[in-house]
């Protein structure tokens, strides 16, 4: 597996390095949510089946088993960035953009198509709305 890096994800990057005296590191596929999305974080610390699979200036990128296994040999994946929030623990959110992984098999900046689900009868409609506290809150 290979990582490029499009010049706007190295910009980000680095921008985050400037802002944080930990070190950062990229890491695939660690997300709850998108099992290839890629996340920058400060001091982390990578788990036994992941490897370095490239790097973005200084700041080394990670992968698991599992995703390296959908690259084999030199097949490669790009990080890019997109302008859109997302609810996440990636430190590019702290500038209103996100980093993506572009490439076959996957592209984490766009919606996988819907899957067909039956109809379990009438749509229940919610009602009420956060307390002011809570509206507009973004999570760190």
């Amino acid at each position: 597996m290979r990582v490029d890096v499009t010049d706007r994800a190295r910009e980000v990057v680095e921008r985050a390095g400037r802002a944080r005296p930990g070190t950062l590191t990229v890491t695939i596929g660690t997300g709850c949510c998108e099992s290839t999305a890629p996340f920058l974080y400060e001091d982390f610390w990578p788990g036994p089946d992941q490897e370095p699979v490239g790097t973005v200036g200084d700041v080394v990128v990670y992968a698991p088993d599992y995703v390296r296994a959908l690259y084999p040999g030199d097949e490669s994946v790009t990080l890019d960035v997109i302008d859109e929030l997302a609810e996440s623990l990636s430190i590019e959110t702290e500038f209103g953009c996100r980093l993506v992984l572009r490439g076959p098999r996957t592209d984490s900046a766009t919606e996988p198509d819907a899957c067909p689900v039956p109809a379990a009868g009438p749509a229940r409609v919610v009602t009420g709305s956060l307390p002011e506290a809570l509206r507009g809150l973004r999570i760190r």
